[in-house]
């Protein structure tokens, strides 16, 4: 012990009124801040869609990397126009450009509303195992649908 306070013992127990209060979580910076909140992931959702939506043609030149350098078909080819459509409310017509477009939509639609369920009740949920389930699945979809388009030859040909 010292004059001024005292050490902390972990042995102490400082719930009692009075006690000690815990330190207040620190602040979120970064994606952890920007994820944090359903409306600053609404309006994120909502600047990609801006951002997608906002000019070119199905005509224009290529950005993809993968088909600059293999002359081949990424993971990803119809993304970009898929989310265009969904955007318009073409769901038909963004399916056939890209389904894993759809399928995402489906799932940020359940997340929103499993997210505010969540905060509601007050249930504590390991966030970090279930973005690690959600993304593991997602990749694998998304490689799935790939292999699928390839072998059936339905991905859109705009090159």
């Amino acid at each position: 012990m010292t004059l001024i306070g005292h050490d902390h013992d972990p042995q102490h127990d400082c719930t009692e009124v009075g006690g000690h209060q815990p330190a207040p979580p620190a602040p979120r910076r970064g994606a952890a801040w920007l994820f944090s909140s359903p409306i600053r992931v609404v309006l994120l959702a909502a600047v990609g869609v801006y951002l997608v939506d906002a000019g070119g043609t199905d005509d224009g030149p290529g950005l993809c990397v993968f088909r600059r350098c293999t002359g081949g078909y990424c993971p990803g080819c119809g993304l970009s126009r898929a989310t265009k459509h969904l955007s318009r409310g073409n769901i038909g017509a963004a399916w056939q450009d890209h389904p894993w477009v759809v399928l995402a939509a489906v799932q940020a639609l359940a997340l929103g509303a499993v997210w505010a369920v969540i905060r509601q009740v007050g249930t504590i949920v390991n966030t970090r195992k279930l973005a690690a389930v959600v993304f593991a699945v997602n990749v694998s979809l998304l490689l799935g649908i790939w292999v699928v388009r390839l072998i059936d030859g339905s991905i859109p040909r705009f090159f």
